[in-house]
């Protein structure tokens, strides 16, 4: 693989793609031969509409996390299980992350669609069993169910995607899906808040709505996508004692491995600096097998070459590397400010958790606009790394920015400086995982793999990402809690920003306030080395210019007509 400072030419097919350098023009790329799935294309109409049927997708398990978030202190409340509450979040997120690999493999066997299907009723089966549970480990189980589905949910759609549009079409497409994720992240806390003030006891009504989204949701891909077979597969090898030989073949090891290592990761954030001390023994004990089973899952895919969860031939190119590692970053950083910056407004402000959320809306706002702007131009020009190269560049200065706050910064400050690290967060989060795609155009058999790794990749990125946060926020808090306020009961403040105003006397929250804020700084700042990692990783994608593949000229009309925003 070349460095990104050269030129490269990529062969696709018989045709051949110019990669260009950083500091020279391009020429224009030759036209693609039409793909090897050309039947499975969608255009004008069609394709909004089942396109629409896969957003229904999305928002169902998106909805589902963020409603949860705003609900859950009155579900835990009413199941009596406070100490409980926070597996219910982590049973979903753990059972998600560990099954994201898994249902890439199955992409190589079995058609996207039913996948998503099968995805969208186990998540639909969890939700039930939540909706009834009648105390928080019922609760719990439920959440557990719902993972693997939420899991499947995500990659199937994005191999639908890849199977029924051309790429030059996707930037648009993928800028829709980081739209519909952030308005249903701004969306879902408001749901959360009215349902937890209104719903049934068990918290009934949030899962529940669920239901008649999923119930739309498999109508829809049931009746207006095709089941067609996985890119790149063998057409003589799709007997169904074929399929079910490829099925006892899959690399269930590396799964078990990868399962346990991040299973192990999480419990150890999840211990660490909140239930339990650092150096408690469960935790480093924790550690530990993490990285023994990291090790030996490699030892394991290396053995098993093509055959493997995640085949060797995926990790050959340097630019494959940069990308998961792009993807990491940006989750790590949306997830950051979505979760701490409505922190701030309750314990700085005093907002309810409700206006927190409305609160966030200029980051959100701003991710969500700035995703479709940045896919309508790529669509239009088909360069998608300058987007990936000028995102870390608002991400840093935004968070640098944040980190000047103080509790009598004016509230057209916080909203300005959410802005910038929504555009940053907005130009990398979904041209991260195209990217990934635009990769291996020319391996299809691999794009369900990949892009499940680059989706792994982001939800590890979040999840480590919070769990670095959260220590850092905790340690932070208490030292300048014991600065600013040395007479304030620490655990009631740390348990909730909302309880400042409600269980403290007057004369000790001004100390209070000041040492949130202090704290939410520094978290803040991470974003600065997030956004340096980033713009490195972006230097070493390559500069490959989406090409057109010479469709007619009526279809790429109704196209614009349908997409353009």
């Amino acid at each position: 693989m070349t460095s990104p400072q050269e030129s490269t030419d990529l062969t696709i097919g018989p045709q051949r793609i110019h990669s260009v350098s950083r500091d020279e023009k391009t020429s224009e790329p030759a036209s693609l031969p039409p793909s090897e799935h050309s039947d499975t294309i969608l255009t004008g109409r069609r394709l909004a509409v089942a396109f629409l049927a896969i957003l229904l997708s999305q928002a169902l398990t998106a909805l589902d996390q963020t409603i949860l978030a705003t609900a859950l202190p009155r579900i835990a409340s009413d199941f009596d299980s406070f100490s409980l509450q926070g597996w219910v979040a982590t049973s979903f997120i753990l059972s998600q992350t560990v099954f994201i690999l898994f249902h890439g493999q199955l992409l190589r066997i079995y058609p996207a669609k039913w996948i998503l299907v099968g995805s969208i009723i186990l998540f639909e089966a969890g939700s039930v069993l939540c909706s009834v549970a009648q105390n928080v480990q019922q609760l719990i189980a439920g959440r557990t169910i719902s993972g693997p589905g939420a899991a499947g949910i995500f990659v199937a759609m994005l191999q639908v995607v890849a199977q029924i549009t051309r790429l030059e079409d996707r930037p648009r497409l993928f800028g829709l899906f980081g739209a519909n994720f952030a308005l249903a992240s701004v969306v879902g806390p408001l749901l959360g808040g009215a349902f937890s003030r209104t719903m049934l006891p068990g918290g009934i009504w949030c899962f529940y709505i669920n239901l008649p989204l999923g119930g739309v949701s498999i109508v829809g891909v049931i009746l207006l996508l095709k089941a067609a077979p996985p890119l790149g597969s063998d057409p003589s090898q799709r007997s169904p004692r074929d399929i079910l030989r490829q099925t006892l073949r899959l690399d269930f090891l590396g799964a078990v491995l990868i399962a346990g290592a991040v299973t192990c990761l999480i419990l150890a954030l999840q211990w660490g600096g909140n239930t339990k001390p650092w150096g408690d023994r469960a935790v480093i004990i924790c550690f530990a097998f993490a990285g023994v089973l990291v090790s030996a899952f490699i030892t394991w895919e290396i053995y098993m070459g093509e055959r493997a969860m995640t085949p060797t031939t995926i990790y050959k190119s340097r630019s494959v590397w940069a990308i998961l590692a792009y993807c990491f970053l940006t989750r790590f950083s949306f997830l950051l400010f979505s979760y701490y910056i409505p922190i701030l407004y309750q314990a700085v402000r005093h907002r309810s958790a409700t206006q927190s959320g409305i609160d966030l809306l200029p980051f959100m706002l701003s991710v969500v606009l700035t995703v479709i702007a940045a896919g309508q131009i790529i669509g239009k020009t088909g360069y998608l790394w300058p987007f990936l190269l000028v995102a870390p560049f608002f991400l840093a200065i935004g968070s640098a920015l944040l980190y000047t706050l103080t509790a009598s910064s004016s509230s057209a400050k916080i909203i300005g400086f959410q802005i910038l690290v929504g555009i940053g967060t907005g130009m990398g989060m979904q041209n991260s995982l195209l990217a990934i795609q635009v990769e291996f155009r020319d391996t299809p058999h691999l794009i369900g793999q990949a892009t499940s790794m680059a989706t792994f990749a982001q939800f590890l990125g979040g999840t480590l990402g919070l769990g670095v946060a959260e220590p850092v926020f905790a340690s932070e808090l208490a030292k300048f809690l014991q600065k600013y306020a040395p007479a304030t009961p620490a655990q009631i403040v740390k348990e909730s920003p909302t309880a400042i105003y409600t269980e403290l006397p007057v004369a000790l929250i001004p100390g209070v306030v000041r040492s949130y804020t202090a704290a939410l700084k520094i978290v803040f700042v991470l974003g600065v080395p997030v956004a340096g990692f980033a713009l490195l990783s972006a230097c070493l994608i390559q500069n490959v210019k989406i090409g057109k593949t010479g469709s007619p000229a009526h279809v790429d009309a109704e196209m614009e007509k349908d997409f353009e925003v």
